[in-house]
């Protein structure tokens, strides 16, 4: 029986507290914490928030890397009512300020000097009314909701209208009370959309028990351990990262950013049982000089995102960790609602992404009206459950398209039911590609290219790669007597999309194929096109 459900996230970390307190519950570098010291942090950091004098169901945005500060606010804000906006540390100035804006936060955290980034510096561009002191009511002239900008580092900016935490006198600020509906927003988290701008997915409470059902699949103890280098404001990280491990007693081995040589060496002193890779990690580690088999023998199973069997086969046999596991989820599901066992065959583990988790419905259904399709036949993949969000925030069209008239969520994605109950994933139904785990919109990568003086046309289709999962290609047609210069194109889109947008490749064509009588694109043909270029370009150097 799951014991968190009907748990809020503050009521959840009461029970981990009381069940684990003395436990490890988290290393970063020097530091490290039970859980007891670590439920000590998230209350201060509800503490401090409290101060501020916002309301239940105001929004605050966490912009920083992987560091326990992220964690202590997200939970810090969560448990009190308060809805955390988790942002991708890689996103560019007018990237982030859309999601502060179009979540209408009301405070922003933000890590001080010394961070890879300049997060601060970000936030004081688009709010220079904060040099000269606080924020009054009527917010700043860019983001009129804010109220709020919160440095956790000491800063030589010299802006008088951020707050530093922690504080000289925040040691006795009394925590607020606690959250207990279950069914209350409890995240934010922007899903990096496939189509247009990022859609806000507003999550409720329930994530230690979607946690608690993960550890089942690997049969998860307290003793486990996870190597965590991906970044925290994804749901592979906070959701099936910390809180399946916490939801347990495990610890969390954090780090800031993944390095190989550093994560074979933190795996073998921390003697970590379970990590979450993507296919390059596992390339960087496999071919790395310190990398020996022994060094890394305590990993006993982990997550592998992505579907290339060869992956899948070294990971088994060259990094010997016969016990991975394959999943499908989102951030509109909370992660995972399909996922194998680590007991499972392996073929099954290499060909499906296994049976849905306690609670959740997954139905295979007809795209064109909803009707639930048969094993074996490929539909959209739809899902049912406590687990799906509460709908996309200030967005009543997309929560329109997204549901069905009994509640499931059309997830966009194609996929099938095997005879036996298991899901296999096949790909986006819509335009958009996964680059190293992060979904890439088409149509904004070929908006930004538009932008271009040279670009008269563009379209953007990903491409199959084994270590990214799929990278971008670009075609482009050019205005009247221009050339294009991909170095130059890449150049010019660097300063306007995060990197994981940016397409691998860039085409010059004089025209797009497209269909006959609508004048669509036919972007499976571009795709088919690019393919063909990269390897005559391959061939011809060997």
């Amino acid at each position: 029986m799951n014991p968190y459900i009907g748990l809020s996230y503050g009521l959840a970390l009461d029970r981990v507290v009381a069940t684990f307190g003395d436990r490890e519950a988290l290393v970063f570098e020097d530091r490290r914490l039970s859980f007891t010291e670590a439920r000590e942090e998230i209350d201060r950091a509800s503490a401090r928030l409290g101060s501020l004098g916002l309301a239940r169901g105001d929004k605050v945005s966490i912009w920083m890397p992987n560091r326990p500060e992220f964690i202590w606010y997200w939970l810090g804000a969560a448990q009190i009512g308060l809805v955390p906006v988790v942002l991708n540390t890689r996103l560019k100035l007018e990237e982030a300020a859309y999601q502060f804006e179009q979540s209408d936060s009301r405070a922003i955290i933000v890590p001080g000097d010394g961070a890879f980034h300049d997060f601060l510096g970000d936030v004081l561009t688009l709010c220079p009314e904060l040099q000269d002191g606080p924020l009054g009511s009527d917010g700043a002239s860019r983001l009129p909701k804010l109220r709020h900008v919160i440095a956790i580092d000491p800063s030589e900016k010299g802006a008088s209208g951020v707050t530093h935490w922690p504080g000289p006198n925040d040691s006795a600020l009394p925590v607020p009370p606690l959250e207990t509906n279950p069914d209350a927003p409890g995240m934010i988290a922007y899903s990096s959309g496939t189509t247009a701008l990022p859609k806000g997915a507003m999550l409720n409470h329930t994530g230690f028990r979607k946690a608690w059902d993960h550890g089942e699949r690997f049969d998860q103890q307290a003793d486990d351990r996870l190597f965590l280098a991906v970044p925290l404001f994804g749901i592979l990280a906070n959701v099936n990262g910390v809180l399946t491990c916490w939801s347990r007693g495990s610890c969390v081995v954090l780090e800031r950013r993944f390095d190989p040589r550093r994560a074979i060496e933190v795996i073998e002193r921390e003697r970590c049982t379970f990590t979450y890779l993507f296919p390059i990690m596992i390339e960087q580690i496999l071919n790395h000089p310190d990398y020996r088999p022994e060094r890394t023998r305590s990993l006993r199973t982990g997550i592998i995102s992505g579907t290339d069997g060869e992956v899948m086969r070294r990971v088994a046999e060259d990094l010997r960790m016969p016990g991975y596991l394959t999943s499908y989820g989102m951030t509109e599901t909370s992660s995972a609602v399909t996922r194998t066992y680590w007991t499972d065959p392996d073929d099954i583990r290499r060909t499906t992404h296994g049976t849905p988790l306690p609670d959740i419905e997954v139905e295979i259904r007809d795209i064109a009206n909803d009707a639930p399709l048969p094993a074996g036949q490929e539909g959209q993949i739809c899902i049912r459950g406590y687990n799906i969000m509460i709908g996309y925030y200030n967005n009543p069209e997309a929560n329109a398209a997204a549901f069905s008239d009994d509640g499931f969520f059309r997830t966009g994605d194609l996929g099938y039911m095997t005879p036996e109950g298991r899901m296999v994933f096949l790909r986006r139904i819509k335009d958009g590609y996964k680059h190293k785990g992060f979904n890439v919109s088409t149509s904004e990568v070929e908006k930004a290219l538009a932008e271009h003086p040279d670009v008269s046309e563009a379209a953007v289709v990903g491409l199959p790669n084994r270590l990214a999962g799929e990278v971008g290609a670009a075609f482009v047609i050019a205005e009247p007597g221009r050339t294009i210069d991909p170095t130059d194109i890449r150049s010019f889109l660097k300063s306007r999309l995060a990197t994981y947008k940016l397409p691998a490749h860039v085409f010059q064509v004089d025209e797009f194929p497209l269909t006959a009588g609508t004048g669509k694109i036919r972007k499976f043909q571009l795709r088919d096109m690019a393919i063909a270029s990269l390897k005559a370009k391959a061939d011809s150097r060997q």
